[in-house]
């Protein structure tokens, strides 16, 4: 072992010589695997079946020991993107998801926190400011009262919540403490007294399980859902790369989802539609961003339909699964002939919207 030290430059390296028996694997005895949950090995797999993927080593441990859910239950969805398409597919299949306008801007746990307390008790948390814009251009304060009352009982007879988060980078303002649900509107924003910073972990926590109690004051049986939203930042005020921010905001939320889980509050899951999209998207043959438009923060249609669909099966009874998938229109598989030609028809017509804007 000791030639092994010798460099080819005529150096020598210094340390501790072992034997070669104590590095090289002993193939006469393994690790414990008992209960243990493997990554795919071999890309393939992903193009066999994506459902099957999404089944087999995305889904499990995170569904309800029993479906749910009627067809026609109302479901409260909130938050980003999977909440806003689950609430446009409920819709379409001619079923009210919501019976309410839910408002924008809900992608921070901030947001979704003040947005709950004001429903259910008529108290701003003092962290958020909701803005919101005029068609003419004006922005306003979000205070509907005359709405409150109207979210309240609809949220007393939801069968579900399922609540979406985005965003873990806000905008405070450094004297009252509070956090803007979007941007600072730039008619009023200070830079000596507004702040953008990283939320940590524990206040995501902390703001997660707050709302879970809210809830829980109007409504103790309804499934809580949770889901990261897969879709990048659009930009950030952090000093790096928005690649590098977005994951660290992703992180950062998706370690506190966990964190809510982990508590043990009963009847609170979590959906990963996050991980079908980020974990499993580049295996596939197609770019899981795209592909109808472009556009790199846009998730592809045929995608967002998968997640969709392994939701309904995960959450809605048998029968009721089955009624929802009858009635929505199928987004051709991206490989397919017809998912190709309907891509590059939907690429032109961004394309000229775009010139035409």
């Amino acid at each position: 072992m000791a030639d092994r030290l010798d460099n080819p430059d005529g150096t020598r390296d210094v340390g501790v010589v072992i034997a070669d028996s104590a590095v090289r694997v002993n193939k006469l005895f393994s690790w414990h695997k008992a209960n243990v949950s493997f990554y795919p090995t071999d890309r393939r797999t992903f193009e066999q079946d994506f459902d099957d993927v999404i089944r087999e080593y995305i889904v499990p441990g995170h569904t309800p020991p029993a479906p749910m859910l009627e067809a026609g239950d109302l479901v409260i969805a909130l938050g980003s993107c999977f909440a806003r398409e689950l609430r446009s597919f409920l819709s379409k299949a001619g079923l009210a998801s919501t019976r309410i306008r839910i408002p924008e801007g809900l992608a921070n746990s901030f947001a979704i926190l003040d947005f709950f307390s004001w429903v259910v008790r008529g108290e701003e948390t003092g962290a958020g400011f909701r803005y919101g814009r005029l068609e003419s251009g004006e922005i306003q304060d979000w205070t509907p009262e005359d709405e409150r009352q109207e979210f309240r009982s609809a949220f007393a007879d939801a069968s579900a919540f399922l609540l979406t988060v985005g965003i873990a980078e806000v905008w405070q303002d450094k004297e009252t403490g509070g956090v803007f649900w979007r941007g600072v509107p730039k008619e009023i924003f200070d830079g000596d007294r507004h702040v953008f910073r990283l939320t940590s972990v524990d206040e995501n926590v902390a703001n997660l399980l707050q709302v879970v109690e809210l809830i829980r004051e109007v409504n103790p049986g309804a499934p809580i859902i949770f889901t990261l939203s897969p879709v990048p930042l659009e930009a950030t005020f952090r000093d790096m790369s928005c690649m590098a921010a977005d994951c660290v905001s992703k992180s950062t939320l998706r370690v506190a989802i966990d964190g809510v889980l982990a508590s043990g509050v009963p009847n609170v899951y979590y959906w990963p539609g996050f991980e079908m999209v980020k974990w499993a998207g580049p295996h596939l043959s197609w770019p899981a961003y795209g592909f109808h438009d472009d556009r790199a923060r846009h998730v592809t249609p045929y995608l967002v339909e998968r997640v969709i669909d392994a939701f309904i099966g995960a959450f809605y009874k048998p029968e009721a699964a089955a009624f929802l998938r009858s009635r929505r229109k199928s987004v051709p598989r991206p490989t397919s002939l017809q998912g190709r030609l309907q891509a590059i028809a939907e690429r032109r017509k961004k394309h000229a919207s775009l010139k035409k804007g």
